[in-house]
């Protein structure tokens, strides 16, 4: 059975040429290193199919369902830090948007609002808000109604087209989508949420993944400076699970006080 890559992440509209640039660096130096790799990423539907794919040499999944469903079934590498603002070394927060129009300037003003978000398994797009807007909800709601749009870039269209209000968006998409994709205009930015542990790095049991994070280490420092920028990328540090439980307890705790009503399955257009 050949080797697998997994790295559905931050495959931005207008800037997939470097995600192609990064893993070609990246598959160079897992090959160095004197393990197998894919001359191309691969793409995976339903996602966990690749994330759990038995040779699979470097994935990159969300935390929440690394920490939910994965980490005792994968090897943790290391997780990328991306130079968020505002954010220790490794750790990411999520960019809640509203559109230009909207006059409202607080999370509370948006109390019985459209949601629009990715996944029920998302970090940044569904985890990361309930827990930011956990303290308004009222008799278990806050949000009045909400579309699953199956990714952050549909979610910032549902919002721009204003058939949604807010959407959580993972800030290094959104910093990401300001500069290389133009059709996402008509946002601001209301608020950020709290930090938690970036985006993590995985392989499949049994593979050694220290020697993954030497190689994807090397692999970082190889790729071109505008690739770097692109990504805002600065390495890879060796986050352990225990520094991902955080994203566990957090969701633990909006499911005490919240939920949403039942997710609309819309076609974005």
């Amino acid at each position: 059975m050949e080797f697998v890559s997994f790295l559905p992440m931050y495959r931005v509209r207008g800037a997939r040429e470097h995600a192609d640039i990064f893993w070609a660096c990246l598959r160079d130096s897992i090959r160095k290193a004197g393990l197998q790799a894919p001359d191309r990423a691969d793409d995976f539907v339903p996602r966990m199919k690749g994330w759990l794919h038995p040779q699979l040499i470097l994935g990159q999944t969300c935390g929440l369902p690394y920490i939910s469903k994965l980490c005792d079934k994968v090897e943790l590498i290391g997780t990328p830090d991306y130079g968020v603002e505002g954010c220790l070394p490794g750790f990411y927060h999520s960019t809640i948007l509203t559109s230009l129009g909207d006059s409202r300037t607080s999370l509370p003003e948006f109390r019985g609002a459209t949601l629009a978000f990715n996944g029920h398994d998302s970090q940044s797009g569904y985890a990361a808000i309930m827990h930011a807007v956990a303290p308004f909800a009222r008799d278990g709601r806050f949000f009045g109604r909400a579309i699953h749009s199956g990714s952050h870039e549909a979610s910032m269209r549902l919002v721009k087209e204003g058939r949604a209000d807010l959407a959580a968006i993972d800030s290094v998409t959104w910093r990401m989508t300001r500069k290389f994709d133009p059709e996402i205009a008509g946002l601001k930015v209301l608020a950020t949420t709290a930090p938690t542990p970036g985006l993590p790095f995985i392989c499949a049991s049994g593979i050694s993944a220290r020697t993954v994070f030497d190689a994807v280490r090397n692999g970082i420092s190889s790729l071109p400076e505008q690739t770097l920028k692109a990504f805002g990328l600065k390495g890879i540090l060796p986050f352990v699970k225990s520094e991902y439980d955080v994203i566990k307890t957090n969701l633990a705790e909006v499911q005490r006080i919240h939920a949403l009503p039942e997710a609309e399955e819309l076609p974005v257009h």
